[in-house]
Order: C-alpha cells, then structure tokens, then sequence
C-alpha cells in the first residue's frame, strides 16, 4: 500500500515531451506496420484485406492522436456537485479528460470496419478458397479480429466518457469517494476503504518511467467472498487531467483523517489539497 502522508512525485512530469514519446513508441512501430502491409495489400489486389489493415492503422493513429490532445498542464482540483446513490452532495472533484462524441463515434466507426472486413476476409480465404498455409490465414484473421475487439472496446469506453452528464473525474464527498470515468460509475463510502494503492495491472508495465497505471482503493469487504477485485475502485491513471500524486495524497489523507471529511466540497478542502503538490 501507499505509504500514509508520502510527498514523493510518482508521476511528475508526465504527457509531455520524451515522456510522452516514449510511452508511445509501441504505437508508432505498431502503425508502421499496419499502414505499411495495409499499403502492400492494396497494392496487389487485396481490397479486403488492406480495408482490415489500413483502419487498424488508422484507429492506432488516433489513438496517439488522443495522447497528444490532452493538456499538457495538470488541471487544478475544483468543488463541484456530484449525484450520488442517495442524493446530491457536494464534493472536491480531480477531473479527468472528457473526449468529445464525435472522436468515439470515429473510433468504433473503425471497430465496425475493421470487423467487417475480417470476417469477410476469413470467409473468403477460409471458406470460398482453400489457401495456403492455411495457419497463417487463420492467425492473421484472429489477429485483426483482436484488433476490431480492442477498437471497439476503445471506442465503448470513449462513448462513456463522451456521454455522461456528471462531469468526468474522482469526487470525494464527506461520506464516499465517486468515480466517473470511462469504465462507467462506482462509488465506495470512506468507512468500506481498506487500503490505497498506486499500482500497474498485474504482470504489465508501462514502457519507460512514467509511474503507476492505477490508483486502486481496495474495499474492506468485497460483494462476494473471494472477489475482491470485483469490488475495488480503479482510478485510470492516464485518463486524469488532474495531477494524479495530488489524488493520491488526497485520496490518502482523508482516508486516514475523518475528522477532516467534513470539509470536502469546501475552499477549506481546496486549500488543503494544494499543500499536498510534491515539493511543497
């Protein structure tokens, strides 16, 4: 778990310059070779196939796109309302990037057209001919249709974002911390915290020293026996407009301090908050 009152900077900088760059590299390489045998397809009378290929590419290059539409600056945390399971309340909010409706509709446009395309690809190479080595064909339409799958997936997670009323972000009330973000609502009452943790998925890195993927505030007890996962808070790191060590160490200290709740929603919790920048 974080460390209580820590005021190291796991994160800073971040989104900008080499940082930004570097985390993704995979990205670029990956369309690279997605524009580049789309190209090759084209070339030799592969309509099908390059369709596939080239809005792979294009979903990939919008998908850097994205990175780079963030602001570079950290959003400051603000006091904002927030709907809750049992009412309104007010709340300190840590916002976190909100894409616009038309991005995710371009998004799972190419989900659809990369799906079509590989099915019909699979259905002409598999079924109407028999070509060889039938191996590869298979594994290059699993390949795509992984591809179209994650897209979609993508372009689902953006349409929430896009969506939703509530402005996107982490709001912590006197009672419960909320989140809404592209994995749609959760909220957990401060009393159910058993730990806060800055993570990364398990057996995942991020390329480069960019700091944890997650925050994740671990229930005290889950749903159901044995799932604890099912019932944690995963706070994505890469999708907060806020500066996530200011979360983090908000996040801790009000968690440990519930004398303090009392002010969230306030100037007072505002003020708070900003003495908790690394470095201060």
């Amino acid at each position: 778990m974080s460390e209580t009152g820590s005021r190291a900077a796991l994160w800073a900088p971040r989104h900008s310059g080499w940082k930004l760059a570097h985390h993704l590299l995979p990205s670029f390489v990956l369309f690279a070779f997605l524009a580049g045998t789309g190209v090759y397809a084209a070339l030799h009378a592969s309509p099908v196939l390059a369709t596939a290929l080239v809005a792979s590419a294009l979903a990939v290059l919008l998908g850097v796109a994205a990175a780079f539409r963030r602001p570079a600056a950290d959003r400051a945390a603000a006091t904002e309302a927030v709907l809750t399971s049992t009412g309104q309340r007010a709340a300190t909010l840590f916002p976190i990037f909100r894409t616009s409706a038309q991005w995710a509709a371009v998004v799972m446009g190419l989900a659809v057209v990369i799906l079509v395309a590989t099915v019909a690809l699979g259905a002409r190479l598999l079924i109407m001919h028999n070509y060889d080595p039938m191996v590869l064909i298979v594994l290059l339409t699993i390949f795509l249709l992984g591809v179209g799958v994650y897209v979609l997936n993508r372009g689902i997670r953006l349409a929430r974002i896009a969506a939703t009323a509530q402005e996107p972000g982490v709001y912590l009330t006197r009672s419960r911390i909320v989140l809404h973000s592209s994995r749609g609502p959760r909220e957990i009452y401060w009393n159910d915290v058993a730990g806060i943790e800055a993570t990364d998925p398990a057996r995942r890195r991020p390329l480069g020293r960019r700091g944890p993927a997650w925050i994740v505030v671990h229930p005290r007890t889950a749903p159901n026996p044995g799932r604890e996962k099912a019932g944690r808070m995963v706070i994505l790191v890469h999708e907060l407009t806020a500066n996530p060590d200011l979360l983090l160490h908000t996040l801790e200290h009000y968690w440990t301090h519930a004398a303090d709740r009392a002010e969230l929603g306030t100037d007072e919790a505002l003020v708070r908050v900003a003495k908790f920048r690394p470095g201060s």
